[in-house]
């Protein structure tokens, strides 16, 4: 896309282009803010260069351009890549790190601010019950128990849609503690797909967005596609949001309020600071992922979105204020709903979007 300015000469006019950046990813998915000016991203395209291939035993991926493709497994399992653009994660703890740090890649990137999109399918009942669609920024790239790992470094927010069919936001310092929340408060796992589990063979698109709303507050957002079947732009809805002020949600089990043997102690504290790597996890199972993409993205910048981002009824008809007026979606930067104006919602297996159970 160009946008051009026109520009008054003494004979006429010129057209003064700059490149305007799509409103669309690499695989025609919905954006909802701009790409930070400068920055580095990663997506899955390499996954489809017709080459198919295992990434086993901590091995990284030669065919990832970025060279960012980085295997934590707690087993060495690994995944492999159908060259058609699919991955499936195998072994009994896959870790899949896209890890701006590795130290033979020509670039380098930091995750903050960051709007993680990527689709998912469950491939059999089982597995942990906390597992499933399991996307995590903010981490440490030695973090969660991984080999050579610091489980001082596992400092992670993560976006759940679980296998036993809740989902929440997990919040950790240091591994393997973690504590959670959801659209009911700190310690709460809401259902999402009305009492049901996570649904097999389907694909579930996630866009996960998180980034410091001010100098001392973290803001989360999920949002699922259920209905689209993977199909651009795909089809957004909020499923809930979560602000971290360092207040009341703590980062170690059980909810505890100190952390020990690290160089930081505050298990309240927000995750402010840059991660190295984005991390797609599950536990003894074997789900696949296709059409992901990861952007450090500007906070100040959003694209004037069509979706369901608020207390509306319906999906895609903007979002309501506690008024009970509707504003349109592409002012979803002014209105921002708060976590406590955003409804529990449910989904039934087709993806629909039904009333809460009373």
């Amino acid at each position: 896309m160009r946008k051009c300015l026109g520009v008054l000469i003494v004979a006429g006019a010129i057209a003064v282009c700059a490149e305007a950046e799509e409103p669309t990813d690499v695989f025609g998915f919905q954006k909802f803010f701009k790409t930070k000016e400068g920055s580095y991203s990663w997506d899955s395209r390499h996954w489809a260069n017709g080459n198919a291939r295992s990434l086993a035993n901590w091995a990284g991926d030669a065919q990832d351009p970025t060279q960012w493709t980085d295997d934590r497994s707690s087993d060495g399992g690994g995944f492999y890549v159908d060259g058609q653009g699919t991955m499936q994660m195998l072994g009994s703890g896959p870790r899949f790190h896209i890890n701006g740090q590795q130290s033979w890649a020509t670039n380098k990137q930091q995750f903050q601010n960051v709007e993680y999109t990527g689709y998912f399918k469950r491939d059999a009942l089982g597995g942990e019950n906390y597992g499933g669609m399991v996307v995590g920024v903010r981490s440490g790239a030695l973090g969660h128990g991984s080999t050579g790992g610091n489980d001082c470094d596992a400092h992670t927010y993560y976006a759940r849609f679980r296998n036993d069919g809740k989902w929440d936001f997990e919040k950790e310092w240091r591994h393997p503690g973690s504590y959670y929340r959801s659209g009911t408060g700190v310690g709460a796992q809401d259902p999402l797909w009305g009492g049901a589990v996570l649904p097999v063979d389907k694909w579930i698109g996630m866009k996960y967005v998180v980034y410091n709303k001010d100098p001392s507050t973290v803001r989360l957002e999920v949002y699922i596609d259920s209905t689209s079947d993977a199909t651009p732009p795909g089809n957004w809805e909020l499923v809930g949001v979560a602000e971290d002020a360092g207040q009341d949600w703590s980062g170690a089990s059980y909810g505890v309020a100190t952390i020990d043997g690290c160089s930081y102690s505050d298990a309240k504290a927000a995750i402010l600071q840059a991660g190295d790597a984005i991390v797609m996890r599950s536990d003894n199972d074997h789900p696949y992922y296709k059409f992901v993409t990861v952007r450090e993205i500007d906070p100040t910048a959003p694209f004037e979105v069509e979706t369901d981002v608020g207390g509306s009824s319906s999906s895609n008809q903007g979002l309501s204020s506690s008024s009970g007026e509707t504003a349109p979606a592409a002012i979803r930067r002014t209105y921002r709903p708060s976590p406590e104006n955003v409804p529990v919602r449910h989904f039934d297996l087709l993806g629909r979007r039904v009333p809460a159970k009373k």
